[in-house]
């Protein structure tokens, strides 16, 4: 079965679409101009240009697989998932989650109405607010966009926290200020693909101090001196987790090799607490469903779980109540029941 339409270029940066995933809460596809997308530069280290081919007056991108995407409808989406639980005290210390979602994905269809961000992130109650940004649509592509460039993944949180105030503006009590995100704490999520942007995100982002916490699900296909380097460098203040099934478990021991010889200290299993200096190995075997990874991996809503983990939720405020989702994105998960994730 098709997915629906793929969206046309969107460069603007104008008004905030809004969706309704969790009952109360703030969901909306905001454009940004610091997006990963569009991007036509190649990565650092790349000599051919990201867009190697034109045909038509159009330009495309040659993947990995060998076929060829096309950027009006592949490689121009700049919105960004923006998620703000009904019951954010704008008082209290806030932290963005950022997630990286793997190939294959819109954020309508996938991060939103199937995977259940929005609703995962609030069931977690640590004042967070979630930021989604779209990649490669509904692709089997894991470019990372401009996050390969130095500094964009920085800029991308300083626009953040630009963003962020309008939305939460109907919230807040007569002349209060909003908060500021300019500081907040990061904990990034990738998953499968995702890890391309989470390794460029770590390196060269120019942002790894804010970053509090990392967690990959089923996301370790390379880059793993990228990872060891930043365990190396920030360990004393975040933590990191890797789950994984049989597909990426050699590259999780290379990457728990690289950790031995830098005398980064790590475990196998998932504690109670992911506590600063934590490092975590958590290998969920040959019956791991990758395609369902996000939704269930050593429990379910694993995202939920971890964030709780990351011990945060003390001096935050009470679980969000279940999350519901709107008639229009049930409809489009049932429409799009077997698409499976990357």
């Amino acid at each position: 079965m098709r997915p629906g339409p793929r969206a046309g270029a969107r460069t603007d940066t104008g008004p905030a679409t809004p969706l309704r995933t969790v009952t109360a809460d703030t969901v909306a596809l905001v454009p940004f101009r610091h997006a990963p997308f569009p991007c036509a530069l190649a990565a650092p280290g790349q000599v051919r240009p990201f867009f190697d081919i034109e045909h038509a007056g159009r330009r495309g991108h040659t993947a990995r697989d060998g076929r060829v995407y096309w950027e009006h409808e592949t490689y121009c989406d700049n919105r960004v998932l923006v998620a703000i639980p009904a019951d954010f005290d704008p008082r209290q210390p806030a932290t963005l989650v950022v997630y990286l979602h793997g190939n294959l994905a819109t954020l309508e269809r996938d991060v939103c109405a199937r995977q259940q961000l929005p609703a995962q992130v609030a069931r977690a109650a640590i004042n967070a607010v979630l930021l989604a940004p779209q990649f490669a649509l509904d692709a089997p592509d894991s470019s990372p966009g401009a996050f390969a460039h130095p500094g964009k993944f920085a800029r991308f949180l300083d626009e953040a926290a630009d963003r962020l105030g309008p939305l939460l503006r109907p919230r807040l009590a007569q002349h209060q200020r909003r908060p500021d995100f300019s500081t907040a704490a990061v904990i990034i999520v990738a998953y499968s693909g995702g890890y391309l942007a989470a390794a460029c995100a770590l390196s060269r982002g120019h942002a790894s101090r804010r970053v509090r916490g990392v967690l990959l699900l089923d996301a370790l296909y390379g880059n793993e001196a990228d990872f060891a380097n930043w365990l190396s460098r920030e360990r004393r203040h975040a933590f990191f987790v890797s789950a994984y099934g049989a597909d990426t478990r050699a590259a999780n021991d290379r990457l728990a090799a690289l950790l031995e010889v830098a005398e980064v200290p790590h475990r196998r299993v998932l504690p109670p607490q992911l506590t600063a200096g934590t490092a975590s190995f958590v290998d969920l075997g040959s019956a791991a469903d990758h395609a369902g990874f996000a939704n269930r991996a050593w429990t379910d809503d694993p995202i939920t779980d971890a964030l709780r983990r990351a011990g945060l939720a003390h001096r935050q405020r009470r679980t969000s109540p279940p999350a519901t989702l709107s008639p229009s994105l049930r409809n489009c998960r049932n429409r799009h029941p077997t698409i499976p994730p990357r």
